[in-house]
């Protein structure tokens, strides 16, 4: 009988994670591997952009080119990847929707969308009409001006934050322009299968008993009943989805209303999916519905390091697709639509600017700060190439002007800010003057609203002995409170009140942080504290910063990151333990000298009495 072989000494496969990577799934493992490099190299790209004061979008895109199939090889196209950055553009477009209030809208901004919806739509005109000149096919040539049209969001509220601008004209102009081309992002992304059926040659049958209706009827039905579904969507959106996250938060669970907002924007895709229309398109219509709710400006901040971390695999990955061969053979071509897109875009917003009332050294900025390609003309070139409107070599350089641009976007903000003096003496448009377009900006470009500004954190009795205080010195200020019912009974009082956590940098903005005197942390919680002094200085670098601590040694720490002032709760309470109780004490000491006294003139007045003669 032959013995069984001994296995060796120092067998490799008996080591535990040896045996776990000897047993997974390769596929898992790939993608395991695909998605750290991803990562890795998007996050070097993107630290050495920021280190020449240039956007991350184009350090993630460029990653992609790198690591991609193309030129190192590291990281092929896969399906994970894929599905991962479908995600990440669903939560993006949520996002843009959560910070869309259509209410600010109505009261302020008609004016700047309508500046934005002309501007985008003629550049959608001027470049259609040079594309056919060209020779491109008319449906090709209208998809690729209407992503062309669509300028960086992104970028743009990062550019006039760091600069300090967005409360400047031309940061609120740019803004009302970037919320226009969201709006129109949402039609454009509907008319997609509609306009690449012309390309495919398509046609939407019936497949019933009515096979025989023109096409043109069928296609006229399916879109009613597509627009029918969204409405339908749309209305019990907007009864149950508020009602439905204010059940979640009543709850008292933040993990909670995360978990159930993700869930509505994916439900939402999926909904327009088979409606027919793209799923970004139910994703941006969720986060509309929801921007209504008190709950936006915190559910915005809890989603963003999730977007954040989404959106660099999505722009690494479209950087996959980039074949650097196939741009140098069409490098002329690229270089001209880059040229041909950010000088068209420019002048357009530039001049519609100008022609609502604005001055020309606001319009020049708002021109250059809106004169790149965006995030969501990478959206509508892959709808595209998905329907079938556009061929693989259209969206590839499609997409390589997208970054080009938003590296130039970025190089030309400098001279264009050296260029303003010399805008100064042109006049003003006399053809509109549109109310807020002429007011002069403050010199730094903060608001110049009534000051004395503050944010109290925390509505217990702390915050309540403030506010009632701050009511009658005439101080403005806004309540941050995570209480859902001090939050509905203070706005009810005509307080304004802001739901979230004061960590949260969203909240912090919405509540006017970067205009505010002082923000003044009342709540007990130590590690909160100490997370929003961080918070609150990164934001606000001259704002006064009162906290609270319990313990001495809090005080020492929330100092180093940022606190002008802190109350220690030991000490306090001390120092009034110590007043009240000497305070206690001396009036028993007097009580009690003053009954002695009395006793005795008591007892003088009885013995005066009794040595009196009968």
């Amino acid at each position: 009988m032959a013995r069984r072989p001994r296995p060796p000494a120092h067998d490799p496969g008996a080591h535990p994670l040896i045996q776990f990577l000897a047993s997974a799934n390769p596929e898992s493992v790939r993608f395991a591997i695909d998605l750290m490099v991803i990562l890795a190299s998007s996050a070097l790209l993107a630290a050495a952009f920021q280190r020449f004061r240039l956007e991350s979008i184009p350090g993630f895109l460029i990653a992609g080119i790198l690591v991609g199939p193309h030129v190192f090889g590291i990281v092929q196209d896969s399906p994970r990847i894929e599905q991962i950055s479908e995600i990440a553009i669903i939560l993006l477009m949520f996002g843009i929707g959560l910070h869309l209030d259509m209410a600010s809208i109505r009261r302020g901004m008609v004016s700047m969308l309508a500046i934005g919806v002309v501007s985008t739509l003629a550049f959608v005109g001027v470049a259609w009409v040079v594309l056919r000149l060209l020779g491109t096919p008319a449906a090709p040539a209208l998809l690729l001006a209407m992503a062309g049209s669509i300028s960086s969001t992104a970028v743009f509220v990062r550019v006039v934050t760091a600069r300090k601008e967005l409360r400047a004209i031309h940061g609120r102009v740019g803004l009302g322009i970037s919320i226009a081309q969201d709006i129109i992002t949402v039609a454009m992304l509907a008319m997609v299968p509609v306009v690449s059926r012309a390309v495919t040659g398509a046609a939407v049958t019936s497949g019933g008993a009515a096979g025989g209706l023109p096409n043109w009827v069928e296609f006229l039905a399916a879109a009613a009943k597509g627009l029918g579904g969204v409405t339908v969507m749309l209305a019990a959106g907007h009864y149950v989805l508020p009602r439905l996250l204010h059940l979640v938060v009543k709850a008292g669970s933040g993990e909670l209303m995360l978990v159930v907002s993700a869930s509505v924007a994916l439900m939402a895709a999926v909904g327009t999916k088979v409606l027919g229309f793209s799923p970004e398109m139910g994703a941006l219509l969720a986060g509309l519905l929801l921007a209504s709710t008190p709950y936006r400006y915190q559910l915005s901040g809890m989603l963003a390091p999730l977007r954040d971390l989404l959106m660099a695999i999505f722009f690494t990955s479209v950087g996959l697709a980039v074949d650097p061969q196939l741009l140098l053979s069409h490098a002329g071509t690229i270089i001209a639509a880059v040229i041909g897109v950010m000088a068209v875009k420019t002048v357009l917003i530039t001049l519609t600017t100008w022609a609502a009332g604005a001055s020309a050294p606001a319009s020049l900025l708002t021109g250059v700060y809106l004169g790149n390609a965006g995030e969501f003309t990478i959206v509508i070139l892959g709808a595209s190439a998905a329907a079938g409107g556009l061929n693989a070599t259209q969206e590839s350089l499609g997409v390589t002007v997208v970054i080009i641009s938003l590296i130039a976007s970025s190089l030309v903000i400098a001279p264009a800010h050296r260029l303003v003096p010399r805008t100064k003496s042109l006049p003003l448009s006399k053809l509109f003057r549109v109310k807020g377009l002429t007011d002069a900006p403050a010199p730094d470009g903060h608001h110049t609203e009534i000051a004395g500004h503050a944010i109290i954190a925390g509505f217990g009795p702390v915050g309540r002995a403030l506010a009632d205080r701050f009511d009658i010195l005439g101080i403005s200020y806004v309540v941050v409170e995570l209480n859902t019912t001090t939050v509905e009974r203070q706005a009810a009082r005509g307080r304004m009140v802001v739901y979230g956590d004061i960590t949260n940098p969203e909240v912090l903005e919405s509540a006017g942080v970067h205009r505010a005197d002082a923000v003044i942390l009342t709540f007990p919680d130590d590690a909160a504290m100490l997370r929003a002094c961080e918070a609150v200085r990164a934001l606000a670098p001259t704002a006064f910063i009162a906290a609270r601590t319990n313990y001495l040694s809090g005080s020492f720490r929330a100092q180093q990151l940022g606190a002008d002032h802190v109350t220690v709760e030991e000490i306090a309470t001390a120092r009034a333990m110590e007043k009240e109780v000497l305070a206690k004490i001396q009036q028993r000491i007097d009580d009690r000298v003053r009954a002695q006294a009395e006793r005795a003139r008591a007892e003088e007045a009885t013995g005066h009495a009794s040595s009196e003669p009968a």
